[in-house]
């Protein structure tokens, strides 16, 4: 067996058990905007979803606004100097998990006023934060 081979060998075995770990990694500010869009295009979704009263794709586009709204707080929260930034990702958190509470209450004037308060405060946020334009 040459050099060679017992050396890739041998980084084999000991490189293995890391294979299946994902590398850790910061988002990036492709990253957020891909998050933005979706939280836009969701946000659009999820009011005309509450306007159907159907609370079953109400429902999910909160949840998925609930989840992108997270990835964005982190994002700010690694970049160390968007407090602000934060609390807007948390407060949107916070509202899309409010609309599953109301949609699932049938209180769809409620949701609907949530839905339209994550719509404002997009621009709350862009002006400041939108990275592309």
């Amino acid at each position: 067996m040459s050099r060679l081979s017992l050396a890739a060998g041998l980084a084999a075995v000991v490189l293995a058990p890391f294979a299946c770990v994902p590398l850790a990694r910061a988002a990036s500010v492709l990253d957020f905007d891909v998050w933005m869009r979706a939280i836009d295009k969701r946000s659009v979704a999820v009011q005309k979803s509450i306007a159907r009263r159907d609370a079953v794709a109400a429902r999910a586009d909160a949840q998925e606004i609930e989840r992108l709204y997270a990835l964005m707080q982190t994002y700010f929260v690694d970049a160390g100097n968007a407090s602000d930034a934060v609390q807007i990702s948390r407060d949107g958190k916070d509202l899309a998990s409010s609309i599953t509470g109301l949609v699932d209450a049938q209180d769809f004037d409620g949701a609907s006023q949530a839905a339209l308060r994550i719509a404002q405060a997009c621009n709350d946020c862009h002006d400041a934060y939108k990275p592309f334009k």
